[in-house]
């Protein structure tokens, strides 16, 4: 028996299959740049809410948007719409704008 998830984890990559391993590779790899790229908005984001000496509730009040809702977007958890980006963005005098990713 295992003795922690992480053991549990090994014994069961151990068993995988070369095809397998690759796809969990990629799938784990495009997860964690999601994760950042969600990261690196929500502080953009928190820094121009902090920039303009606004808090979080405030925001809300402004956007309509739930204070906890801005809370997960600032620190990337949040899964925010355009609509809801857009709302933002407004409110902090700011605008979104897509940029050639650098690849």
């Amino acid at each position: 028996m295992a003795k922690n998830f992480n053991e549990l984890v090994d014994r069961a990559k151990a068993t995988w299959s070369d095809d397998t391993r690759r796809v969990y590779e990629a799938a784990s790899s495009e997860f964690a740049a999601e994760v950042n790229k969600r990261a690196e908005l929500g502080a953009v984001l928190a820094t121009a809410r902090k920039a303009q000496s606004l808090t979080q509730p405030a925001l809300s009040e402004l956007t309509g948007i739930q204070q906890a809702e801005i809370s997960r977007i600032e620190r990337g958890a949040g899964n925010p719409t355009a609509a809801t980006l857009l709302r933002l963005a407004d409110a902090l005098g700011q605008k979104l704008t897509l940029v050639p990713a650098n690849r």
